[in-house]
């Protein structure tokens, strides 16, 4: 009899049991994990100048200088660019992640010691004591000792709240760096900006986050609500939320505030990939939007009366082999690629293909043979992992199952096709 059915057998009291006690088998394999991460981490030491040390890729600021957040904090050792690949490709995940992985484990095993050894007595949950070290990396040795003293109070409770990192980070900073209290202010002020998220459900919808200046986001939600009342005097009789999004949305065609019969257009047009087939037409379906998902012929129609133009992309073979005797690829190649892989190949990296280089997979010889550059023979790498191929000992071949890479260690990877 399987586990799973035995399971089921049990009676309530015994199902409790069974949850608390895998609870705590999941704690200490989180637990025993990190410990894992920090040894693999004192395996590949920054001995000198020929260790590249892993870090955050550097951002340039207002005033030109160009500024790498610190990947841990002072006093925790460095560890290689290439244990970080190593470990993203085992671990299945984006650079970003392990770098992030990498850096709060050894924040917290250096320099928050106290809740260090709470994770490890599985008195508090591993995640939580990561999410405050991500808090404490830009903290001063002094900085962050304080918070370990504060947040260790907290933690022999097995709880730690966001509140309560941030309020304790946020004293720890008041008291020991009240320059750097006063530079995040500004910090949180030049982060100022809005997203876009297509709603994962529907691409009907889109999620709009911001973040404003607080007067300045005051005075928005009073100017949306005067204009939801206002909608809603016109003869709107959609709920409140609803007038409220269609007040925001007016902002793209301001036009329409004064003159509420005429067509409403975006100022820009955005760019869309329509994937279209015959079937799709005959059941009322427009096929797929790319990143968007399923959308109905209603919907596709009421986007195309409200843009400019519309570009028809020609049918591709998606089975085609031809090959080019040139470096770059054609547009239709290139395209099929795209459409093919969609996201770079590296193990754990989903960096979308259109934001990626089309690697040969076999290097491109200039006085080669004829036929190198063909469908068989290219793959989206993003630029971060396509410089790791082809200087860094990384290796890796298209078979039926997949692409299958080589670490410089001898690890084995393979990344499935999606088709």
């Amino acid at each position: 009899m399987s586990d799973t059915a035995t399971l089921l057998d049990l009676d309530a009291t015994s199902a409790l049991e069974s949850v608390v006690r895998e609870q705590r088998v999941a704690a200490r394999a989180e637990a025993n994990r990190l410990a894992a991460v920090v040894a693999f981490c004192d395996c590949h030491p920054v001995v000198d100048d020929r260790d590249v040390a892993a870090a955050w890729p550097a951002d340039a600021c207002l005033d030109g200088d160009v500024v790498a957040p610190p990947l841990a904090g002072e006093g925790c050792p460095e560890v290689t660019e290439d244990a970080v690949h190593e470990l993203s490709a085992a671990l299945g995940i984006g650079h970003h992640a392990a770098l992030g992985l990498v850096g709060q484990t050894l924040e917290l095993r250096f320099r928050l010691p106290r809740l260090w050894r709470l994770v490890q007595d599985l008195t508090l949950p591993a995640w939580q004591a990561l999410r405050a070290a991500e808090h404490t990396i830009q903290l001063s040795p002094e900085a962050a000792a304080f918070v370990d003293r504060h947040l260790a109070i907290a933690g022999r409770r097995g709880r730690l709240t966001g509140q309560t990192i941030t309020s304790t980070v946020g004293l720890a900073e008041a008291r020991f760096e009240p320059d750097k209290a006063a530079e995040r202010e500004q910090d949180a002020l030049a982060s100022r900006g809005v997203w876009f998220d297509i709603s994962p459900d529907t691409p009907a919808t889109t999620d709009v986050y911001a973040r404003l200046d607080t007067l300045d986001a005051q005075a928005l939600d009073e100017t949306v609500s005067d204009l939801a009342t206002t909608l809603g005097r016109l003869g709107d009789q959609s709920h409140l939320d609803t007038r409220r999004a269609t007040a925001l949305g007016l902002l793209a065609d301001p036009q329409h505030v004064l003159d509420v019969d005429a067509p409403r257009r975006p100022a820009s047009t955005p760019t869309l990939y329509l994937h279209v087939d015959a079937d799709d037409l005959e059941t009322g379906t427009a096929g797929s939007i790319e990143k968007l998902g399923p959308a109905t012929l209603t919907l596709i129609a009421d986007w195309l009366q409200r843009v400019g133009k519309v570009r028809i992309q020609p049918v591709l073979d998606m089975a085609s082999t031809k090959a080019v005797d040139r470096h770059d690829p054609p547009e239709w190649m290139h395209t099929l690629v795209v459409l093919r892989d969609r996201h770079c190949v590296f193990p754990g990296c989903r960096t979308d293909a259109r934001a990626c280089d089309l690697d040969h997979i076999a290097p491109y010889q200039g006085h080669g043979p004829p036929g190198q550059t063909s469908p068989q023979n290219l793959a989206p790498l993003c630029r971060r992992h396509h410089n790791l191929k082809t200087h860094h000992g990384w290796t890796y071949t298209r078979a039926p199952d997949g692409y299958r890479w080589l670490s410089p260690l001898g690890r084995q990877h393979l990344v499935p096709h999606l088709h």
